[in-house]
């Protein structure tokens, strides 16, 4: 047996007692760990009222710590529905395409401002939530949609200032900043905005814009970059079809400066039918109406 006992026959005579009495002596004595623990025991009892005040300290910090998220989740809560109102006013028709009581604006020039009003109450009342920061992007995405592109254009950039790259609307806000730079003549900043698509994973959309732009530039090239999209990005349809769309828009002929004479067999005082593939090009030339998808990572 090994450890505080050794063998009897190992020990020199005589000294049996003397080793019996360090062994028992030996086991007296507390180990290192009885000997900071009691001393930590010692501790508190001498600092009792400090470690109450610590301990009530931390449970107070604690209760905080809990009280303000509930806080915090309220008041996202309450944003939310707030910012659901004011995106409803968005959606309802106007009174000529209401159905009967159904709630209609008068107009469409009445709807966007009670949607802008509603809109920017939520961002004034609800400072520092994702809804109010939510809020500001759908600004700019109203007043784009109703010819303010200049006001279209501050507030996509606070948003885009403010907002994570993980922000559901954030690709869409970029690409909604250029058209607000391009709807004011300012290119160069257009195509730089459209550019940084290529920072959110959307290189497609990115060659698409450099390429529409430069038709829209009247550049030679144009033609050659929107054929190329096919080839480069044949799994990314939508821009597929836009690219194709543009390239149809630009094919077709000028049209004449004199208004051209009825198509025959057209009905006296009423316009001949547009072409399906002017129809189809004309569409896909507008700003695109929803936040271009992410490849799935």
């Amino acid at each position: 047996m090994y450890g505080r006992y050794t063998r009897s026959f190992e020990r020199q005579p005589g000294s049996r007692a003397l080793s019996e009495k360090i062994d028992r002596k030996q086991l007296k004595q507390p180990d290192e760990f009885q000997q900071v623990a009691g001393k930590g025991m010692e501790w508190v009892a001498v600092h009792q009222t400090q470690v109450i005040l610590a301990v009530a300290a931390v449970a107070v910090a604690a209760a905080l710590g809990w009280g303000l998220s509930l806080y915090r989740a309220s008041r996202e809560a309450k944003a939310g529905g707030d910012l659901s109102q004011a995106l409803e006013l968005e959606s309802r028709p106007i009174a000529a395409e209401a159905q009967p009581g159904q709630d209609s604006f008068p107009s469409k020039e009445e709807r966007s401002k009670a949607a802008l009003a509603a809109l920017d109450k939520v961002r004034a009342e609800n400072k520092g939530t994702t809804a109010a920061q939510t809020a500001l992007a759908e600004l700019g995405f109203l007043k784009l949609k109703s010819g303010d592109a200049a006001g279209a254009q501050k507030d996509l950039a606070d948003f885009l200032s403010g907002a994570g790259k993980d922000h559901p609307l954030r690709s869409f806000a970029q690409e909604s900043l250029g058209y607000a730079y391009e709807a004011q003549g300012k290119l160069d900043d257009a195509k730089g905005a459209f550019e940084k698509l290529r920072e959110l994973d959307l290189p497609a959309r990115a060659d698409f814009q450099a390429a529409r732009l430069a038709l829209v530039q009247g550049k030679p090239e144009a033609k050659q970059q929107l054929e190329k999209i096919a080839k480069d990005y044949p799994k990314e349809t939508e821009v597929v079809r836009e690219a194709n769309a543009r390239l149809e828009l630009a094919s077709l002929p000028p049209m004449p400066s004199a208004a051209p004479a009825p198509a025959p067999g057209a009905a006296a005082g009423k316009p001949a039918p547009a072409k399906p593939a002017l129809k189809a090009a004309v569409k896909a030339a507008a700003p695109p109406s929803k936040p271009p998808a992410k490849k799935t990572k």
